[in-house]
């Protein structure tokens, strides 16, 4: 029994084992099925990849043609060249459409639905839809009106402007402006920096050329509608001159003004004078604010060379209106203002100007003549005002006379009002709601939505022209977000370039000094946080140093005098938070300087 129990058990497990090779077979042929599947699923997804890859190339390629098709059709549209304007628009309209079908596929439907690969088909997407909305909607109401748009319509010929001609374009001008707007905003919300490295550079150059479009767009629909408005009927403007090279909050001291008289489009340069015949006056010129009384001292209002004390454009042109009424009897229908860098972008234009002194004025040299070796070669203040008086004249009339190039003029008037060099201010609220938050404003930033602002603006302190050896640069960022409120840490960098032997300057660049040594200058930095935020803490140097805490429109603002040596490099940290809710990118305004370009950046979000 014993052993047939063994036998029966033995055979039982021999039995046991030939039924289970079978069932090893079994899941063998499963695994290699569905190996085989897995195989068969990653070659096709790496054929939908290749093909998904080659639409996304496909669109890529179809854009860039777009972009050369729109260089091509601006440069139509400026000379008013319409029939190559109709063609280029329908090339561009070709190339965008075939991107736009590229991207029309269900494997791209689906790629864009994947974890990583996702966003890069969302964001040509995206773009490509954006572009669309520029070819379809912005270019076309352009092209039906160029024959009539182009440089000429926005410059004077003869010392008038066609004011007829800027209303007529009015309607096609802000439907293309609304609809590159709205490209703009889309566009906007793509992260170039998060996607594939073949895809950064394109994206970032659409965002920016779509970003440019939109700039010029809604300047050129603003000067449709405001310029008719200013020139239409009589109207008495005051013209400021500011000089960088003695520094002011909104750019330099109003060291000159004229009046220009307008009378139905025809423009007229009248009696112009120096900011000093406007200086230390007995009595205030306006009120000023508790808040502005402490900021900027009086100063502000009994001398017309410090009326921009404040950063804020509207309130410096307000004050300034309020001296020539006060001491010229003269009630002015608003304020223009112009700095010698824009002045320099403006010879590019219309070309040199030769002085009545025999100085031959261009490009080139426009800002260092006007903001430095006028002050050597004209040591007296005589001199001077009539060396400035016959520069503005000569530019003036070649500038109302239609000389030059006017594309070349339109373009560097366009780019001194993006770098806040070119400033405007009306009392008349139709034309003010207009250009409120565009650079021309050249308000107070204030923020735009849930984004904060900072600022970093300069005033002279030593009575001199030695800001002509200043440069300076900001650098910051949001370092922290808690709650929706940012913490930034920011460095400002100034440097003094003046010669060694500073000292031998002429009294009329060097200045008093007011406790500065003979060469070496003084500013004051007025730094602005954000509204309802809080600065922490200024140093100079890595050093504490003590400064003076106020408040002004609810910001929060510290003013700090700084030393600048000739040669010599100082820089200044602070520490700033932001108010609660304010969690979107940070715009930061600094001073425009002798220094072509922008003073305005933008500070990624900590959020």
């Amino acid at each position: 029994m014993k052993i047939r129990h063994d036998t029966r058990g033995s055979a039982h497990v021999t039995r046991t084992h030939r039924t289970a090779r079978p069932e090893r077979q079994s899941r063998r042929r499963t695994w290699i099925v569905l190996t085989g599947v897995v195989g068969l699923l990653a070659i096709v997804i790496a054929g939908l990849g290749l093909y998904a890859y080659s639409k996304l190339s496909s669109a890529r390629d179809d854009l860039n043609l777009a972009t050369t098709d729109a260089s091509a059709l601006q440069d139509a549209l400026t000379g008013g060249d319409q029939a190559a304007a109709r063609t280029k628009l329908t090339e561009l309209q070709g190339h965008v459409g075939a991107a736009e079908s590229s991207l029309d596929s269900s494997v791209l439907s689906f790629a864009a639905k994947t974890p990583y690969f996702g966003k890069n088909v969302t964001a040509v997407r995206t773009v490509s839809s954006a572009v669309a909305t520029v070819a379809n909607d912005g270019l076309p109401p352009l092209v039906d009106v160029a024959d009539k748009f182009n440089a000429k319509t926005f410059n004077p010929e003869d010392g008038k402007i066609d004011i007829a001609a800027l209303t007529a374009l009015t309607p096609a001008l802000s439907k293309s402006s609304a609809a590159i707007d709205k490209a703009d905003a889309e566009i906007r919300t793509v992260d170039a920096s998060s996607l594939l490295a073949q895809l950064q550079d394109p994206v970032t150059d659409a965002q920016d050329k779509i970003r440019s479009a939109a700039s010029i767009a809604t300047r050129a629909a603003t000067a449709s509608r405001v310029v008719p408005q200013m020139l239409k009927g009589k109207h008495t403007y005051l013209l400021l001159f500011q000089n960088n090279a003695e520094i002011r909050a909104t750019g330099g001291m109003p060291g000159a003004y004229a009046g220009l008289k307008v009378n139905n489009g025809s423009i007229e340069l009248l009696g112009q004078g120096t900011g000093g015949s406007l200086g230390d006056r007995p009595r205030n010129a306006t009120s000023l604010s508790a808040e502005e009384s402490k900021l900027f001292t009086t100063k502000m209002v009994r001398d017309f060379r410090d009326v921009n004390f404040t950063p804020d454009f509207p309130r410096a042109a307000e004050i300034a209106a309020a001296f020539i009424k006060k001491e010229k009897g003269v009630a002015v229908d608003g304020v223009l203002s112009i700095d010698p860098v824009a002045l320099s972008y403006v010879l590019k234009g219309i070309g040199p100007v030769d002085l009545d002194d025999g100085t031959r004025l261009t490009a080139d040299n426009a800002v260092e003549v006007l903001l430095n070796s006028v002050y050597i070669t004209n040591p007296k203040g005589a001199d001077q005002d009539e060396f400035f008086a016959s520069a503005t004249d000569k530019i003036f009339d070649k500038v109302i006379s239609g000389e030059g190039d006017p594309t070349a003029l339109l373009k560097a008037l366009t780019r001194a009002t993006n770098e806040r060099r070119v400033s405007l201010w009306s009392p008349e609220k139709s034309v003010s709601k207009e250009i409120a938050g565009t650079p021309l404003a050249h308000a107070l930033h204030a923020g735009t939505g849930n984004g904060p602002a900072i600022g970093f603006y300069l005033n002279d302190a030593t009575g001199a022209k030695m800001q002509y050896y200043l440069d300076y640069s900001v650098q910051g960022r949001a370092t922290k977000c808690s709650a929706g409120t940012q913490s930034y840490s920011s460095e400002m960098r100034l440097r003094s370039s003046a010669p060694a032997d500073s000292a031998a300057l002429p009294e009329s660049i060097k200045g008093p000094g007011f406790g500065a040594e003979p060469g070496s200058m003084l500013v004051n930095l007025y730094l602005y946080g954000p509204d309802a935020g809080t600065i922490g803490s200024v140093r100079i140097d890595n050093e504490d140093t003590t400064f003076t805490r106020a408040t002004h429109d609810g910001r929060p603002v510290a003013i700090v005098t700084i030393q600048v040596d000739p040669g010599k490099t100082v820089t200044v940290q602070s520490s700033i938070t932001g108010g609660k809710g304010q969690s979107g990118p940070t715009t930061v305004s600094s001073t425009p300087s002798i220094v072509p370009g922008r003073s305005v950046q933008t500070w990624k979000s900590a959020c």
